[in-house]
């Protein structure tokens, strides 16, 4: 009876050291951490297109700061800042590896890192970031985390509000492609058009004499 009793105790021990385990593993839950940082970003475009950004080409001017309305202290264990983009909800749906988790651990809502800087209080600080070529076209917001001096988690900052619907960054793909050499494809194609109707030109009046000539 007892070793019956032992084998079934046995399975149970074992789900809950997997289970502590597994909480062990994880990160710091996103919905603990206070919102204490106010944060900006703006698009600095070489284009002409407003509220658009081109990655590969672009920049992203970012500034963020102490919410003054906070007691000075609550930055006291604040050690560095990281800044990363982070998808909007409407470039997640139906693409599970962009998908939002409580857990930062597994949260895939902010896996492009933009920098990160050392925390301080005195006043606001601000970073100037270009955004890659490999940056996918999507919709986007900037979120920044104060971390501890072991890099968890303490506090956060965000430019969208919390259903992240507002204030969102629209990123356009790299394509390699460039306004001048659109432009010199045009002119070509536009030279080329015109030399195909002279030739089509001069072909169908050599074709007229050759017929004139015939009937005399």
């Amino acid at each position: 009876m007892r070793s019956s009793s032992f084998g079934i105790h046995l399975p149970i021990s074992c789900l809950i050291l997997l289970t502590f385990a597994g909480i062990a593993r994880g990160g710091v839950l996103f919905s603990t951490l206070p919102r204490t940082m106010n944060i900006e970003a703006r698009i600095e475009s070489q284009g002409t297109t407003s509220g658009v950004a081109k990655a590969g080409e672009d920049t992203l001017l970012v500034s963020w700061g102490l919410n003054t309305e906070l007691s000075p202290s609550v930055d006291d264990d604040y050690v560095d800042v990281q800044l990363r983009l982070c998808f909007a909800p409407v470039s997640q749906k139906d693409r599970s590896w962009r998908k939002t988790d409580d857990d930062l651990h597994r949260d895939k809502t902010c896996t492009i890192d933009i920098c990160s800087h050392p925390w301080y209080s005195a006043a606001s600080d601000g970073s100037v970031w270009k955004l890659a070529k490999d940056i996918p076209g999507a919709t986007y917001f900037v979120r920044v985390y104060a971390t501890d001096r072991d890099g968890t988690e303490l506090a956060y900052g965000q430019t969208t509000d919390a259903n992240k619907t507002t204030n969102l960054i629209t990123v356009d793909p790299y394509t390699g492609r460039h306004a001048s050499i659109d432009l010199a494809s045009l002119v070509l194609s536009a030279i080329s058009l015109g030399v195909l109707f002279v030739f089509l030109f001069v072909e169908a009046l050599d074709h007229r004499n050759v017929k004139k000539k015939g009937g005399k």
